[in-house]
């Protein structure tokens, strides 16, 4: 019996070691290398930073003090360590705590868009793979601030994650009409991507908060209808609430820690407008100031969380615009890109003050003169507003706006997949230049750094009418854009390179 009882404490002392060993790993097990921070890490192996200095060019918001815990990528305290072996393995065989940083070809495409998620798993699998085939480089997209009525915000919908908004137990509608102080709401808007927003995009503890109710996590603003990008209260007592939907993961936090894990950098996507009721390609400009105080808001929570890490390089202009010959046409995009560039160089820090823009031109014949395709660029250029701006042009080889094809190709037959576009006719016939030419001309721009995004689907396919682009084709859209541009990436991961197999005809091929 004595020595029945003797090994009963013996494996009581060795579960609670390994319990004890577990908590101090954590579940990633390591710290992103390169991260330039020497911030807490958290149970998940992501580092969160200290907080960073306000940049320069605003006074400072008022931001409640940092709690007593090192705080979480959500701005919360950091949940207790999870052992490893609970969360560890992926269903796709890869492993969050041992991370495969081999390069197994390194393609020219350099970097790719990406759609961000809040589940660990999916998030290593997509930089893992990107990593694999040679890409240093993630863009992410903005969600849409969305005008909404008061009956939308709470309708009872299965669609409609906001239709749980409250705060304290009363509706939240309700409980922000209180806090304007005798005031109004003007307008609604709701913003959904996923994002755990910290206590630094929270400037007015008087008009802005957390909840977290059983249907979700909310954050919410009141944003004055006249001011600076960073005032709290309006002198008409007049507000715009925004109401933001996420979770106790930050999709943003993942997708940056693991970047860094792998050496790679991420420009996320900033808020854009909804399209313009009556002119569907171009921005609604219709609530501008909110846009703008808005966005304030997003980047200041940026600086904090991601500010010191190396993996964190920018942001990027989720408003995509075509280009016009006649500015008038698409000069709200314009204002939006001089905007949010602004808010970029007082909200980041000078290092972090990169804005990769995207713009797409149509070089079929009767559109665009390939003579505006300079001036059409430089005046996007021309909104930098000090910000450094990487001008990344769509090559239209995938929607079939602008024609893929080499010199002395222009007799040949379009390819098949191009005739909805352009018919059956010839490239020469079909297009006024090719994509060589399209960016040619974007590298005469004064004051940008010159990428391509190339376009890896065609235009048949299921996919928003597209479907996988061809390897060879891709091969032909990279060789057009190189000798012009200093860096290849390309839309999108998610569907076009990982879903449909093409990432793994790169990698096969060597």
């Amino acid at each position: 019996m004595r020595r029945g009882a003797l090994l009963a404490v013996v494996l009581v002392v060795a579960v609670a070691l390994s319990t004890l060993l577990l908590a101090r790993v954590g579940v990633g097990g390591e710290q992103p290398p390169g991260s330039g921070t020497s911030g807490a890490t958290t149970a998940a192996g992501v580092v969160s930073p200290a907080p960073a200095s306000p940049p320069s060019g605003e006074a400072a918001p008022s931001v409640p003090p940092a709690p007593s815990v090192a705080p979480s990528p959500s701005g919360e305290a950091a949940p207790s360590a999870t052992p490893a072996a609970t969360v560890a393995a992926c269903p796709w065989g890869g492993r969050l705590d041992r991370p495969d940083r081999s390069v197994e070809v390194d393609y020219p495409v350099s970097g790719y868009f990406m759609l961000t998620t809040a589940d660990r798993c999916a998030t290593r699998a997509k930089v893992q793979g990107a990593h694999a085939i040679g890409a240093d480089t993630i863009v992410t997209f903005g969600a849409e601030l969305t005008p909404v009525t008061v009956g939308a915000l709470r309708r009872p919908a299965k669609d409609n994650p906001f239709a749980g908004f409250a705060v304290d137990g009363t509706d939240g509608y309700r409980y922000a009409t209180a806090r304007t102080g005798g005031g109004r709401i003007r307008d609604v808007y709701t913003y959904a991507n996923k994002s755990a927003f910290s206590d630094a995009a929270l400037f007015c503890p008087r008009r802005d908060g957390r909840s977290r109710t059983p249907d979700g996590d909310f954050t919410w603003w009141l944003l004055p209808v006249e001011g600076g990008y960073s005032d709290c209260d309006s002198p008409s007592r007049t507000y715009d609430l925004v109401v933001s939907y996420g979770g106790s993961v930050d999709a943003d936090t993942l997708l940056v820690a693991d970047a860094a894990r792998f050496g790679m950098s991420v420009y996320l996507g900033m808020p854009r407008p909804r399209p313009d009721p009556g002119v569907g390609f171009v921005a609604d400009a219709s609530y501008t100031q909110t846009l703008g105080g808005f966005t304030s808001r997003v980047l200041a929570d940026w600086d904090r969380k991601f500010g010191r890490l190396d993996a964190f390089a920018g942001a990027y202009q989720t408003v995509e615009t075509a280009v016009f010959t006649n500015a008038d046409v698409w000069r709200p995009n314009l204002k939006v890109y001089e905007l949010q560039n602004r808010i970029v160089g007082f909200r980041l820090p000078k290092a972090k003050q990169r804005v990769v823009v995207s713009p797409y031109a149509d070089l079929r014949r009767g559109a665009l003169p390939v003579s505006a395709v300079r001036p059409s660029f430089q005046q996007i250029a021309d909104t930098a507003a000090g910000v450094r701006m990487i001008l990344a042009p769509q090559d239209g080889g995938g929607t079939g706006r602008v024609g893929a094809f080499r010199p002395g190709d222009g007799g040949t037959r379009v390819r098949a997949d191009l005739r909805g576009v352009v018919g059956r006719t010839t490239y020469g016939a079909a297009y006024a230049a090719s994509t060589a030419t399209l960016y040619a001309e974007a590298s005469r721009v004064r004051g940008v750094t010159l990428w391509a995004n190339v376009e890896a689907f065609r235009p048949p396919g299921q996919v928003g009418h597209r479907a996988p682009g061809r390897l060879d084709v891709l091969d032909t859209q990279v060789a057009l854009a190189r000798p012009h541009v200093q860096k290849v990436i390309a839309y999108r991961w998610d569907e076009y390179l990982d879903g449909s197999g093409l990432a793994d005809q790169i990698r096969a091929r060597g």
